[in-house]
């Protein structure tokens, strides 16, 4: 159909989509449909449906496009041969069937058994050795049980013990220089006494009594010179139980005469006379025996 200018609008559309030559290179085959020459090109295009409206819309034809009626012979230049799409896509076909045999084979193995991997280039793992950390060692020492000390206390000396050792002491420090002294007490043990009593009330005194009439001496006669002795320990006494006898001897120091002393125990014993004056204060001379 011509336009008003005198050209070919159908030719100018065409034109714009005329094979090139690499596309008319591909022959489809005898497996694509042909048109044939009483088929034009407006038949195997799929005419567009136009908008409803007033009226239809101009078309514009493409320069060079073919007329109605045109051939559908080849363009020029093409010719006839071989389905070369086809072949391609045969022999890719056969490679992928190929390498999934291959595939099979290398995991499945001619037995049909699954093969074995490949052999392992993973590096052999290397074996730490942990140092253990230093071990304490905590000692227990067992605490002794407490020693139980057992102090054995000796017993108290004996009274007679005690009278031994005054005794000693004495004779140590006397001087039988002749002078007078007086006898204060002399008794043995278990000797009866009327005239004087123990601190218990008893007159009956055994050695505890002795010794401890004794140091009652020393306690009042402090100031003086005062002798635990026996009576075999001075000349002035005689007996038969001399070496039994305690004495408690009292020596002021300044009675030289018998006289002297029996003065003295007056003073000393004023309440007391006769054979009372003389059981409790009696002269003695200090002399060796």
């Amino acid at each position: 159909m011509a336009t008003d200018g005198g050209t070919d609008d159908a030719g100018r559309f065409w034109q714009d989509d005329e094979p090139t030559r690499a596309q008319a290179a591909l022959d489809p085959g005898p497996g694509w449909p042909q048109p044939s020459p009483e088929t034009s090109w407006d038949d195997w295009i799929v005419q567009p449906t136009p908008p409803a409206g007033p009226g239809p819309l101009p078309v514009t034809p493409s320069a060079g496009a073919p007329t109605a009626g045109a051939s559908m012979a080849p363009p020029p230049g093409s010719h006839g041969g071989p389905p070369w799409t086809a072949i391609v896509a045969a022999v890719a076909a056969g490679v992928l069937l190929l390498g999934a045999g291959g595939a099979a084979l290398w995991f499945f193995g001619p037995d049909g058994e699954p093969a074995a991997g490949p052999p392992s280039t993973s590096t052999p793992a290397t074996t730490v050795t942990a140092t253990p950390p230093p071990t304490t060692t905590v000692t227990s020492t067992a605490t002794p049980p407490p020693t139980t000390t057992v102090t054995t206390t000796a017993a108290p000396p004996s009274a007679a013990e005690q009278l031994s050792d005054k005794r000693d002491e004495s004779l140590a420090r006397l001087d039988t220089d002749g002078d007078w002294a007086v006898s204060l007490s002399a008794k043995q043990d278990g000797t009866r006494d009327d005239r004087q009593v123990t601190s218990s009330g008893s007159h009956v005194f055994r050695l505890p009594d002795i010794l401890q009439l004794h140091e009652g001496y020393e306690s009042t006669y402090a100031w003086a010179d005062v002798y635990l002795l026996k009576a075999e320990d001075l000349g002035s006494t005689v007996g038969a139980d001399d070496d039994k006898i305690w004495m408690t001897i009292v020596d002021p120091g300044w009675l030289t005469t018998r006289e002297d002393a029996e003065a003295w125990c007056a003073v000393e014993f004023s309440w007391l006379s006769g054979d009372d004056l003389d059981n409790a204060c009696y002269p003695r001379q200090l002399r060796a025996p």
